[in-house]
């Protein structure tokens, strides 16, 4: 039974998204319209994200909680972690801290005209349709990000899952952290199926914690499939 508290919280919350949004509607266009091409070297562009990032945050009214935010290193990662919500996107993104990044994100969510619009600026869309259009997508990254200060966002498990679980982890982050030779950042995000429950209007105030876990780096001898292994390993401990 929903109370009024959680009605209250709810319109509030919306409301406040709500007004996020529109702050941001006018200022986004003009910054979307400009070539994907110039995108990732604009620290005017990162800034904005970033600060869109933390509004939205805000606007959940709930608390959040960070923790190993010191283990991120001083230079450009490969940040991977779970997903339940969309509200996941804030919460990792904040990690960037107004530094460049790009998403990965699902070639499927091409689905309405404004998606088909925001997220060819915003993200690489990765093909899962054959391995070859995959991997096809993933050198594409790396071309991208090769010698640039960017941030790679990633969410392995390819999908939402809020049954408290980890589900299995796509490859694709391996082959980017040992293509750019960099340091891979895990991320365990809990609580935000309890906020956000899923098939639900309802805005729940409850605490959500992100955890940075320490970079991990593929080790000399370690093939791929091992290495994939113990970063998803690291999420399941992470539930426990």
């Amino acid at each position: 039974m929903v109370t009024i508290r959680v009605f209250v919280h709810t319109v509030i919350a919306y409301f406040l998204v709500s007004c996020v949004v529109i702050f941001f509607a006018i200022p986004a266009f003009i910054l979307l319209c400009i070539p994907s091409r110039f995108w990732y070297d604009s620290k005017i562009i990162a800034w904005t994200m970033c600060t869109f990032y933390k509004m939205i945050k805000k606007s959940s009214l709930t608390p959040i909680t960070y923790t190993g935010i010191e283990n991120i290193p001083d230079e450009p990662v490969v940040f991977v972690a779970n997903h339940q919500s969309s509200f996941d996107i804030p919460l990792l993104g904040v990690l960037a801290q107004c530094q460049p990044h790009v998403w990965l994100a699902k070639h499927e969510l091409m689905n309405t005209w404004l998606l088909r619009f925001v997220l060819p600026r915003v993200a690489v869309l990765v093909d899962t349709s054959t391995p070859r259009r995959g991997m096809a997508t993933l050198l594409k990254v790396v071309n991208l990000v090769y010698n640039k200060k960017l941030h790679v966002m990633i969410f392995p498990e390819g999908g939402r899952f809020v049954k408290g679980t980890i589900q299995p982890f796509f490859g694709g982050f391996v082959i980017l952290t040992k293509k750019l030779n960099r340091p891979l950042v895990p991320v365990y995000i809990k609580g935000v199926d309890k906020v956000y429950p899923p098939d639900s209007w309802w805005v729940y105030r409850q605490p959500i914690e992100v955890h940075v876990g320490k970079p991990m780096y593929i080790q000399e001898n370690e093939d791929d499939e091992s290495f994939k292994n113990r970063v998803h390993q690291w999420f399941v401990d992470q539930v426990h």
